[in-house]
């Protein structure tokens, strides 16, 4: 049986031939209290008690129960407990510890020696800004200060500024609020054509709130069935936001059904919107004539007077056309024959598919321009320019007086 005296002498040695302070740990005790010292027995198992040598040198054994957590030291932490004496309590000594806790990346204890600085001498820079302090206004101001300071105010763990957090905040509820009727409207969907088709049609033709605009356009855009995106597009038109009536315009390109495109122009003649009219315009420019003439009837039925240059532009476009066969394919050709009769040619490769520029005449952008002006040159633009240049001149005013 090892007697407590030879235990501790053994130790004694270990530490002395080790040349250094030993790991410790800070044994919490059930009662609140805490130990810091270094365990003799880290071998026994089971566990049933801790004996422990704390750092002046007095032996103390604790049973299982009264231990309640162990928390390990690293071994920067054990030699900086035995070393932080050994400095001076002067703004010399504890820069020089503080700049050795930071070399051990030891950063609370660091903190506690600038803190102490500071103490001795306020205007310590060094010090001060260790500590993130920063000199305005011929005062020290933490960070924190200086944000306050500047007006700012703390949210989702960075400073902005109070009208930046407003702003955040209404994304947030806009986000929310976009979230359910994604949710609800998903709902009404599929009850689309069952049991509670009336439900959901009521409850779709209801909607006023302008959050509910993005369900409502991605609902117009992916649904297959015509009957439910022409729902979709009388419930855009209720809402009669910005954004509503965009949804609209797009669809009154994009949706492939002539009868979906003419529901949405349809709410939009009874909502002038200035960007619409710039939207349906744009198209004109488009590359795919089929996009330029949709538009053409979507400013014709709203009866666009600003864009009768634009309109008048595209009476004839251009456009890429792939022409010929496939590469490599053999036909039989016909030619003339001997006496200039028409005969087999024999047969002939196929030239490669090209690609043209043609020149095509848009009558939705004639009824347009009809319907809007009231007159009919065809399509010939110099005559629709000579007419609305005259029609933009002033009239001469006689301002004399018999």
């Amino acid at each position: 049986m090892n007697r407590p005296g030879v235990a501790l002498l053994g130790i004694a040695i270990v530490l002395a031939g080790w040349g250094g302070p030993a790991p410790a740990e800070v044994f919490l005790l059930d009662n609140g209290s805490r130990i810091e010292g270094q365990l003799l027995n880290p071998d026994e198992s089971p566990r049933e008690r801790f004996v422990i040598l704390t750092a002046g040198g007095t032996r103390i054994t604790l049973e299982r129960a009264q231990v309640k957590r162990i928390l390990r030291r690293r071994p920067g932490e054990a030699e900086y407990a035995s070393i932080r004496h050994q400095y001076p309590d002067t703004v010399e000594g504890q820069w020089r510890l503080s700049e050795w806790c930071r070399e051990h990346g030891l950063a609370n204890q660091r903190r506690v020696h600038l803190e102490r600085i500071l103490e001795l001498a306020p205007d310590h820079p060094e010090a001060r800004a260790a500590l993130g302090y920063t000199r305005y206004e011929g005062r020290w101001l933490t960070r924190d200060e200086l944000m306050q300071r500047w007006g700012m105010v703390r949210h989702g763990g960075s400073w902005r500024y109070p009208q930046e957090v407003e702003l955040m905040r209404r994304e947030e509820y806009r986000n929310g609020a976009e979230a359910e009727w994604l949710k609800k409207l998903r709902m009404w969907r599929g009850w689309l054509g069952g049991e509670r088709d009336l439900d959901a049609r009521k409850g779709i033709l209801a909607i006023r709130d302008p959050h509910a605009v993005t369900a409502l356009a991605t609902a117009l855009e992916n649904d297959e069935r015509r009957h439910a995106r022409l729902l979709y597009a009388e419930a855009l038109g209720n809402v009669g936001t910005p954004v509503a009536r965009m949804a609209l315009a797009r669809a009154a390109i994009e949706d492939p059904d002539s009868e979906v495109r003419i529901a949405c122009v349809e709410q939009l003649q009874s909502q002038p919107d200035p960007s619409v009219v710039a939207y349906f315009v744009k198209q004109l420019e488009s590359k795919k004539n089929y996009v330029v003439r949709r538009a053409a009837v979507g400013l014709g039925s709203l009866k666009a007077r600003e864009s009768v240059p634009a309109l008048i532009d595209a009476l004839v476009t251009t456009h890429k056309q792939t022409r010929g066969g496939r590469q490599g394919s053999i036909s039989t050709s016909f030619g003339i024959g001997p006496g200039g009769s028409a005969g087999p040619g024999g047969l002939s490769l196929n030239r490669r598919p090209k690609v043209v520029k043609i020149d095509v005449a848009n009558q939705p952008v004639l009824d347009a321009l009809a319907l809007i002006t009231g007159k009919n040159f065809g399509f010939r633009k110099p005559a629709w320019k000579a007419w609305y240049s005259e029609s933009q001149t002033p009239t001469a005013v006689n301002l004399r007086r018999d």
